[in-house]
C-alpha cells in the first residue's frame, strides 16, 4: 500500500522546483529563439512578396509601353495610307521602320529592365537565403 509521508512532499517540491527552473533556463530562451526566427522568416517572406509585386508591376508597365508602340505604329500607317499612293509608299515605308525601331528599342529596353530586376531579384534571394540559412544554423 502507498504510505503517505513527508518524502511525497518534498519530491513534489522537488519536482515543482525543477519545472520551474527548467522553465527558466531551457524552455524560456528556446520559446524566444523560436519567436524570433520566426519574426525574421516573416520578415523576408514579407520582403520577397514585395520583389515579386515589383517585377509583376513592372511587367505590366512594359506591357503598356509595348500597346502604346504598337498604337504608335498603327498611327503612323494610317496616317500614310491617307496621303496617297505615291505619298503612302514612302510614308508607309517609314513609319513601319520607325515602328519596328519603337517596338526593337521598347523590346530592348524591357529587356534590360526585365534582366536587371531578374538580377537585382536573383541577388537579393541569394542574400536572402544566405541570411536566413545563417539564422537557422545560428539557432
Amino acid at each position: 500500500m502507498l504510505d503517505l509521508n513527508i518524502t511525497l512532499f518534498i519530491q513534489l517540491a522537488n519536482f515543482f522546483v525543477a519545472v520551474f527552473v527548467l522553465n527558466l533556463i531551457l524552455i524560456r530562451p528556446v520559446r524566444d529563439i523560436i519567436k524570433k526566427r520566426k519574426g525574421i522568416i516573416d520578415d523576408l517572406t514579407g520582403e520577397a512578396d514585395g520583389f515579386e509585386a515589383e517585377a509583376s508591376r513592372r511587367l505590366s508597365s512594359y506591357e503598356e509601353e509595348m500597346v502604346r508602340a504598337r498604337q504608335a505604329a498603327a498611327l503612323a500607317r494610317k496616317e500614310g495610307h491617307a496621303a496617297g499612293m505615291v505619298e503612302q509608299q514612302n510614308i508607309v515605308g517609314a513609319a513601319q521602320k520607325s515602328a519596328r525601331d519603337i517596338i526593337d528599342e521598347a523590346r530592348r529596353e524591357i529587356r534590360a529592365e526585365a534582366e536587371a530586376t531578374l538580377e537585382e531579384l536573383r541577388a537579393r534571394t541569394g542574400a536572402v537565403s544566405v541570411s536566413l540559412a545563417d539564422c537557422l544554423l545560428k539557432g
